[in-house]
């Protein structure tokens, strides 16, 4: 089952334009460059304003939850021993929680993601 008009003479003159291998001039060429720089900061100025990153927040969070966890582990277990293990563990799973999340920036961009961006002169906050 063939396509009844591929071969037309627009289909064609496209052909032919995708093959060509010339190199535009390089004025127009800078020309373009140069207005596309001037619109990103065009943009970028337009988005001026405080931006807060909120990244560290659940490393934090876990970090400080855990280590509470293990400090009334201490105080509430009377063994010695099972309470040593188990502020232990607390303090294990605070520290992978700030590796994962290291790990986490490192490999994505959240630091641009979790982010808080608060524009000048307005008084609400937009979500990134």
């Amino acid at each position: 089952m063939a396509k009844k008009d591929f071969n037309t003479e627009f289909d064609g003159l496209i052909r032919e334009a995708l093959k060509t291998t010339e190199k535009p001039d390089v004025r127009l060429d800078n020309g373009l460059k140069a207005e596309l720089y001037e619109r990103e900061r065009f943009l970028r100025q337009d988005r001026a304003g405080r931006s807060i990153s909120l990244w560290y927040l659940p490393m934090v969070l876990n970090l400080i939850l855990f280590l509470l966890l293990g400090a009334a582990l201490v105080l509430l277990i009377d063994s010695l021993y099972l309470s040593v293990l188990a502020a232990a563990a607390c303090a294990y799973m605070g520290i992978a929680g700030v590796v994962i999340t290291l790990v986490g920036i490192k490999r994505t961009d959240l630091r641009e993601e979790i982010s808080i961006h608060i524009r000048k002169g307005e008084q609400r906050y937009e979500k990134a």
